[in-house]
């Protein structure tokens, strides 16, 4: 099994930057401001969106819900003003971070669709904030990175029965399932693609095989989600804090392999893959002094599940999402739903729900 993607699941997992509100304020007197100035490596073009997370949910490294977000538009930051402000912030401790949407494709009310995509442009990392009752912070945001992968965009082939595609918590059943890459109308700039590159994260030429089960560890990464109801649990972590739970998928790249030739510096785009799925369960949670940490299950969690992809720059699609649940003109595709059953109730990836 290819352990890989478990370290791209911390820069993933959460509806990233959409539907998020500032947060009221009992006692406006102790409300502060936040301001600076938006540096650019690129042109002016596009917007600029900027947001305060809790200090463990700030991009890169994590994704989380921002706490309060603002907005330099392309018309001032053409005319030379890159100011931006966040009124209103309760003291405490934060994480800046934002983009420039240089495409002009981000929605920030659709989950899959609010976030930096091919041609955007992005700070090196969060810069961390400790706000003072009162007070008015300066601090600025350079955007000096370019993002060169589109999203991960993609809909599964297997539509299934009713919008579901079922597979069963068996721990024997081979299963696979196939998907294929698609920008929806949404995504401008180049047609997404999966960019299939073998893994090298420390950067020593060699590709990696952190599990040590003698399958390399590749790109774009792939799992299941658990997603659990009301009334379902999950491990938690020493804080009482839910792990997140996946059932890990292994991309078929035998197809590419003469392409790639053992080389993590060679890239290839490919319009669609198969995915197997891996028969266990593992739960991933944060521990003060340890990092993540990974826990294997005695089971898979019967229930709903979402599929995402993750590339090599952290760029994300997962399914279903808000393309598919929004009243007008929803994807039907981004509706499908995964569902788990126990292996005495159906044949694995028969699509019955």
């Amino acid at each position: 099994m290819s352990s890989i993607v478990l370290r791209a699941l911390a820069p993933a997992l959460g509806f990233v930057l959409a539907g998020c509100s500032v947060p009221p304020s009992s006692e406006p007197r102790r409300e502060a401001r936040v301001e600076g100035r938006v540096a650019l490596a690129g042109p002016p073009v596009g917007n600029a969106f900027l947001f305060l997370f809790a200090p463990d949910e700030a991009p890169p490294e994590q994704r989380g819900e921002p706490r309060y977000v603002a907005a330099v538009p392309e018309i001032r930051l053409a005319a030379g003003d890159a100011r931006f402000g966040f009124s209103g912030v309760g003291p405490d401790v934060y994480r800046l971070w934002g983009f420039l949407d240089a495409n002009g494709d981000v929605d920030l009310t659709v989950d899959v669709l609010a976030q930096p995509g091919a041609g955007d442009w992005v700070p090196e990392d969060s810069v961390e904030l400790n706000v003072q009752p009162g007070q008015t912070l300066p601090v600025d945001l350079s955007l000096s990175r370019r993002v060169h992968r589109p999203l991960p965009a993609f809909q599964a082939v297997e539509q299934g029965t009713e919008g579901v595609f079922t597979l069963t918590d068996s721990s024997t059943a081979i299963v696979s399932l196939n998907v294929r890459s698609k920008d929806f109308g949404l995504l401008r700039g180049d047609p997404p693609r999966f960019f299939v590159r073998l893994a090298d994260a420390d950067g020593d030429g060699t590709a990696d095989d952190v599990n040590g089960d003698g399958v390399v560890d590749v790109w774009p990464q792939f799992f299941l989600r658990f997603v659990p109801k009301p009334g379902q649990t999950v491990p938690l972590d020493r804080q009482g804090r839910p792990a997140q739970v996946i059932v890990p998928l292994l991309p078929d790249v035998t197809p590419f392999l003469g392409s790639l030739q053992g080389d993590p510096s060679v890239t290839v785009a490919a319009g669609s893959l198969q995915l197997f799925v891996i028969p266990l369960a593992q739960a991933i949670t944060q521990e003060p002094g340890k990092g993540r940490v990974v826990t294997t299950l005695g089971a898979i969690p019967v229930g709903e599940y979402e599929l995402w992809a993750v590339n090599d720059e952290g760029g994300f699609w997962f399914v279903p999402n808000d393309l598919g649940r929004r009243t007008a003109e929803p994807v039907a595709t981004q509706a499908l739903r995964f569902r788990v059953v126990h292996a005495e109730g159906s044949d694995a990836g028969t699509g019955s729900p």
